[in-house]
């Protein structure tokens, strides 16, 4: 009966939620429905005590709310925490009180945290246990003897709440950046947990905690009241607290249990149901994101300063701020590794914008952090500048002398977002604040991303090796600083985002007052931001027109060089993990080919010319080994872009495995290269044995939920097939195990010599992870197909959503359309696969006829969006 009469009452509450209740009372009508049902248990359980032993209970028990449950914030299906309070001498006939009281609250359907204590273990464990500490802190009475838990509460702040109050409050801080470690230390995560990410209601939790240690108070109210808030902040915090409450409300309720993550599906869930509506650029789930970033945002600006002012200082450096103190720049005090505004040149600083980001352009060269004073002064004035504060040609020269420090460009840059400078400078940034990418590769809002970017490069200059040397020998370190930090910014604005970002730089360059060379280079260097990652993944980097083409565009050293480091700090600053070692290497190639055209290092020689040495260096090695008739039988076999690609190295192994090679017969080899973290499965057969060995080797790798970076497939004209397949295992964190290996070879063979069936594409393993959302689709299948890049083969490029099985259906229907592939790229841009074939028509020729392309365009759409329909259906 009493769980009936609970989900009446929570059904009610849910309507009312629905309705439009605040979040605030949804929790107090949960908070108050829990505290009525704990009363009427205990009430029920008192009552059957016997008369002469009630006295035990009435002045010996004591039914105490802790943690989130005590302070008053019980979420729809959160846990509740609650303590049994009790005198020492009745511990034995409490707990068989306590059990009987839990046991009618897990019936009634609750998940229930609990402790039996008395007063005494309540201090020893609040002193040597943090988290027990806290939960105590915010006890709260419920039922039972109000003098023992009065006696309980009068002697816990006296003896713990006030005991080492310096301790508690770094040991506080030291566990919340612990848990941020783990749950997101930046606001702007994608998927962010709505309680324990930066800025989510942990927080403000956080908060609470230390005001009362140095406050005596958690009421956001009476803080305002003491002047730890200013009304501004307060307000903030009310209203960001307010939105989380009802999110984290509305989430539990729909999917009936404790959730707190803000998913993907979730967030769409969510736009839609409050009222939000796709516009032009932008999504209705990315609008509804960007006022989730600003509550977030402001809860962690807000508290981040109270719980500073609240960190004691030590002797020590507080006298070594006094010993420290100088003037800089006039008009700023330096205290150790602080920097503050003089009080008497407040109005004078803060009256002209070159000033002002002379404050951040001091910090930055000495290393050193706003005072609390400075901040509180920088939060004040944020968002009243008059519009032109910054445009003036000394606030530009400023900025730029920022650009170009030579340390902590990202830290101010940040810091200049933080106060809502930089969106003053740039006005472009305002637009992207917040603003989400509404997909599986970006894992941070696009200023986030941007900031991030700039930060990677700068990173740069501290490592080791060849990629630090080229950043050093950067001249123009501002300019590609500026292009990180712009590169995205086309976003958002309905078109292609590389040329829209395009014009935002123009602009920028133009209200920075930058030089025609610099502004032309942040322009090119936006625009063509994606360049590198565009041909080192999906072109043919053995080509020499490819490599020509791209030495022309970027015309300089200077320029590759910037245009490298920006597209590998581009790269690692969408998230971890991100830059492998596989696309590094095709990156460093396109680089250093490129490089060595520009120097004049290299010369472009005949294609007829490198054939003719490959060759040559062939027979020098191999003359002893092999007779000559079979060598000269298969050098002269061998494509010529086998021979111009193919490293010596390997074509040598590739002709000891085909020497003993039988008709009929498949050989498939499977090699580990841990530095790139990568496994290559080659395959040695004859051309007759089976058609369709491309697809074929595709559907069988995906089946063991293998991930296909690349492949290259080649037929001698002697038949022989030398297919190269370079994989990564997600089963795996370092080199897949001798016994993966060998089943994943077993199985190559078996299919291609017949004896095994191959699965269905729809039913193979992991393309990507298991359990990953699936995004609503935001673009139609797109097929491209380029004849102008190479002069031997047609470039098929296949924007698709990306699904488990797809490219086992791309290559099932390019065999079908009779297209032989010469090398296969593939790449994951965005929530797309971005597949790349090198293909040419059975005959070996480029598909040139017009109604042939027409129908081999239709035909692989088809085929992919049939295999899509079927997937989103299953």
């Amino acid at each position: 009966m009493l769980r009936d009469y609970l989900q009446k009452r929570l059904d009610e509450i849910r309507r009312h939620h629905a309705q439009g209740a605040t979040g605030e009372q949804v929790i107090a009508a949960l908070t108050d429905l829990t505290d009525e049902v704990i009363e009427r248990i205990h009430r029920d359980v008192f009552e059957k005590v016997p008369s002469d032993r009630r006295w035990t209970f009435e002045d010996g028990l004591a039914v105490v709310a802790l943690g989130g449950y005590g302070r008053g914030e019980r979420s729809p299906y959160s846990d509740i925490d609650i303590m049994f309070l009790h005198r020492t001498s009745v511990r034995d006939e409490i707990e068989k009180i306590a059990g009987v009281i839990l046991q009618n609250l897990w019936d009634a359907g609750f998940q229930v945290g609990h402790s039996t204590r008395t007063v005494d273990d309540c201090i020893a464990i609040g002193r040597s246990d943090l988290t027990v500490r806290t939960a105590l802190m915010e006890a709260r009475f419920l039922a039972g003897s109000r003098t023992l838990f009065d006696r309980f509460r009068s002697r816990y702040r006296r003896k713990v709440v006030g005991h080492q109050p310096d301790l508690f409050v770094k040991a506080k801080i030291r566990s919340r950046e612990a848990e941020c470690e783990q749950y997101g230390t930046t606001i702007h995560l994608l998927e962010p947990h709505i309680k324990k990410s930066r800025g989510g209601l942990r927080d403000l939790h956080l908060l609470r905690w230390l005001a009362q240690i140095r406050h005596q108070t958690a009421s956001l109210e009476q803080l305002k009241q003491q002047g730890v808030l200013s009304k501004q902040d307060h307000r903030a915090l009310s209203e960001a607290q307010e939105f989380l409450w009802r999110v984290r409300n509305e989430l539990h309720f729909f999917a009936g249990r404790c959730q707190d993550s803000l998913t993907f599906d979730e967030q769409v869930r969510l736009a839609a149901q409050w009222g939000y509506h796709d516009n032009r650029g932008l999504l209705a789930v990315e609008q509804f994101m960007q006022r989730y970033y600003d509550h977030t945002t402001a809860i962690a600006e807000i508290t981040g300063r109270a719980v500073e002012g609240m960190i004691a200082r030590n002797a020590w450096r507080r006298a070594y701020h006094r010993w420290t103190r100088r003037t800089v720049g006039r008009y700023f005090l330096l205290s150790g590794d602080e920097i503050a505004v003089l009080p008497e040149f407040r109005a004078h600083v803060f009256g002209r914008g070159d000033r002002v980001l002379m404050l951040f352009r001091y910090a930055q060269e000495h290393h050193a952090r706003f005072s609390a004073e400075t901040q509180r002064l920088l939060m004040e004035a944020m968002g009243q500048w008059p519009k032109d504060h910054f445009s003036n040609r000394e606030s530009c020269a400023v900025f730029w002398a920022i650009l170009s420090g030579s340390a902590g460009v990202s830290e101010t840059l940040r810091d200049l977002h933080r106060f809502r400078i930089l969106e003053q400078i740039l006005p472009a940034f305002k637009r992207v604040r917040g603003l989400m990418q509404f997909n599986l590769y970006h894992k941070y809002t696009v200023d986030e991303h941007c900031l991030r970017a700039v930060e990677e490069a700068e990173k740069m200059s501290g490592q080791e090796g060849a990629l630090a040397h080229i950043f050093r020998e950067i001249r123009q370190k501002g300019i590609l600083f500026l292009s990180l930090l712009l590169h995205d910014l086309g976003k958002g604005l309905g078109g292609d985002h590389s040329e829209e970002g395009a014009a935002v730089a123009l602009d920028a360059a133009r209200r920075l007052g930058l030089d025609p060379a610099i502004r032309d280079q942040l322009v090119f260097l936006v625009n063509q931001h994606l360049l590198m990652t565009h041909l080192a993944f999906r072109r043919d980097l053995a080509d020499d027109r490819v490599l020509v083409q791209f030495a022309k565009t970027a015309a300089t050293p200077e320029t590759l060089k910037m245009l490298y480091a920006l597209t590998l700090a581009d790269i690692t600053a969408v998230g971890p993990g991100t830059l492998t070692a596989w696309k590094q290497d095709l990156l460093s190639e396109l680089f250093t080919k490129t490089l060595e055209i520009l120097t004049g290092e290299t010369l472009i020689v005949a294609e007829e010319e490198k054939i003719n040495r490959v060759r040559q260096m062939i027979r020098s090695r191999l003359k002893d080994l092999y007779e000559s008739d079979w060598l000269e039988g298969q050098l002269a076999a061998m494509t010529t872009r086998y021979l111009i690609a193919t490293p010596p190295e390997r074509i040598i192994s590739d002709l000891e495995r085909v020497h003993h090679l039988e008709p009929k017969s498949v050989k498939v080899y499977a090699e580990n290269d841990a530095e790139r973290n990568l496994t290559e499965y080659s395959v040695y057969t004859f051309d007759g044995l089976m058609p369709g060995i491309f697809y074929k080797m595709t559907a069988v790798l995906a089946a063991k939920g293998l991930q296909i970076l690349s492949a290259t497939i080649t037929t001698w004209s002697n038949a022989i097939v030398v297919d190269t397949f370079r994989v990564q295992d997600p089963d795996f964190s370092g080199p897949p195990a001798s016994y993966r290996l060998e089943d994943v070879r077993e199985t190559i063979a078996q299919v291609l010599l017949g004896r095994k069936a191959l699965d269905h594409p729809s039913s193979v393993g992991v393309r990507i992870r298991s359990g990953s959302p699936v995004l609503p689709r935001t673009a139609p299948v797109q097929i491209e197909l380029d004849n102008s890049t190479s002069e031997k083969y047609t470039i098929i490029e296949v924007f698709a959503p990306d699904r488990t099985g797809l490219l086992s259906v791309i290559a099932q229907s390019l065999f079908t359309l009779g297209l032989s592939v010469q090398t296969a790229k593939v790449a994951t841009h965005l929530d797309q696969v971005v597949d790349v074939f090198h293909v040419t028509d059975q005959a070996g020729q480029k598909i040139t006829d017009p109604d042939r392309i027409r129908h081999l365009k239709q035909t692989l759409a088809e085929d992919i969006e049939q295999f899509l329909e079927t997937t989103r259906v299953q």
